[in-house]
């Protein structure tokens, strides 16, 4: 590492010096040995010496060792939801190696494609269409649809260095807000989601179904996922109107042949996957048991190899730092840590004096404002939502409601950086948009969220039976 990476390393083990504090009245002890080790991980996080999962393997292992705690340590990775995430990225896998994900996308443009707003849409459709079974927005917006849509771009005589406003500025930035669109609307659908949906329930006590967090979001997040093309269409106009979408969806077609034995059986396994975990109030299977009979399907037919999955280090560096990081909080829950600042924050703050609306809107404010200092939306999530339910539960704000808004700012608010997002550094990566443009598009972006979410998502989650504060 270089000195400054050495330097942010060294100041992640500053809140050690805890250890050497007595334990604050009324707190478990236990709590008090896990809560700096907890602290120094999201700092390292923050200030990224080096990747997420090496982070957790460091800190997991000192407090193995220097607090006995080898069964909290490891207890993040018999944690269904971490599963359900890390299974779904064999299946975007699937996707990618059978050429499942282009074949929709090349067809989608065929359909959709004859100009420039019509390739958007295009482009929303395809994401939105694997979203449910692709967790990571990098593997889905950045690996399977970009690359379509960038060749497109280059096809159309439009790069980074050569009229970049022609089409491909366009379909970047757009491709962006798209993939937060589609990331909230599904459970499974990025894989910040399941730092959430851990929190909700094992801070606020509720036991959300894939189908329930489908439900809550499909409506608003589904209007700003079809406002987008022609927003950004009309606020960052392309030069190039008409496209020659036959031919590029020809060409594309053919590249990849027809469609093979493979891609068959991937199609039905995700049609199943998807009704599953739509009827699993009634079946009552697990949505996470549902991700790995796919994958036991999947391996057995040869839609999945297993040394391809081996290789494939974002599985694993998923799997590392997820379940890392939502152990180490899930045990501080146990041990009662946020119960404690809750009842601490009640006994000094008078919050008699916020409306549930004004307490909620001041915090998507502040957690707004808080994105700029995050590099994934997953750390964002462990950091700040748990803060956001604690002060909540303090101020005795409704659980549904502190889920639902919490969560959308925490999705839909890494739109006002190009960094807050895993897809971001790919889009923005291409040299399409000045950052100026970029961060502009995304706050303008972010605050209309809001506003809809307000306006639709609000009256939407109370006709469900989920907002409580109007």
């Amino acid at each position: 590492m270089t000195k400054d990476k050495w330097l942010r390393f060294a100041v992640c083990f500053v809140p050690m010096l805890l250890l050497l504090v007595d334990v604050p009245e009324g707190m478990n002890p236990k709590a008090w040995q896990l809560f700096p080790f907890y602290i120094g991980t999201i700092m390292a996080i923050m200030l990224r010496p080096m990747g997420e999962a090496p982070i957790l393997f460091i800190f997991l292992g000192l407090y193995a060792v220097t607090m006995n705690g080898l069964s909290v340590a490891l207890s993040g990775f018999s944690i269904g939801m971490v599963w359900l995430v890390t299974g779904a990225y064999f299946i975007a896998q699937a996707f990618r190696d059978t050429n499942l994900g282009k074949r929709i996308a090349y067809l989608l443009i065929r359909t959709f494609g004859r100009t420039s707003l019509g390739l958007g849409y295009a482009a929303a459709f395809s994401d939105f269409i694997i979203a449910p079974v692709t967790p990571s927005n990098a593997a889905r917006t950045g690996g399977i649809i970009w690359p379509i849509f960038r060749s497109i771009a280059e096809a159309l005589d439009s790069y980074p260095d050569k009229n970049p406003r022609g089409i491909g500025a366009y379909l970047a930035q757009l491709l962006y807000i798209v993939t937060m669109c589609t990331g909230l609307t599904f459970l499974t659908g990025y894989a910040a989601n399941t730092v959430a949906w851990t929190f909700a329930d094992q801070l606020l006590g509720l036991k959300i179904s894939w189908i329930q967090w489908t439900s809550a979001f499909i409506v608003p997040a589904g209007i700003m996922l079809l406002a987008a093309p022609i927003i950004i269409y009309k606020i960052f106009p392309p030069s190039i109107h008409k496209i020659d979408n036959i031919s590029i969806a020809q060409k594309g077609l053919e590249s990849i042949g027809p469609m093979s034995n493979k891609e068959k059986i991937l199609l039905c396994l995700f049609i199943l996957a998807i009704a599953a975990w739509a009827t699993s109030f009634i079946t009552k299977i697990n949505s996470t048991a549902v991700v790995l009979g796919f994958i036991a399907l999947a391996l057995i037919t040869g839609v999945l190899k297993w040394q391809d999955v081996a290789r494939n280090g974002q599985i694993w560096t998923t799997l590392a730092w997820y379940g890392g990081i939502l152990g180490m909080a899930t045990a501080l829950n146990k041990f009662g840590f946020f119960m404690w600042m809750a009842k601490l924050l009640q006994t000094y703050v008078d919050f008699s004096s916020f409306s549930h609306i004004g307490l909620l809107l001041t915090m998507v404010a502040l957690g707004t404002a808080c994105r700029y200092l995050f590099v994934s939306c997953g750390a964002y999530m462990a950091s700040v939502l748990p803060v956001q339910f604690t002060i909540g539960l303090a101020a005795g704000l409704p659980q549904w409601d502190m889920f639902l808004v919490f969560t959308t700012c925490g999705v839909m608010g890494a739109l006002v950086t190009h960094y807050a997002n895993a897809a971001g550094p790919v889009l923005f990566g291409a040299n399409y948009v000045s950052v100026k443009t970029w961060w502009s598009i995304g706050l303008f972006y972010t605050l209309l969220s809001y506003v809809v979410f307000a306006i639709i998502g609000v009256p939407w989650w109370s006709m469900l039976g989920m907002f409580a504060s109007l």
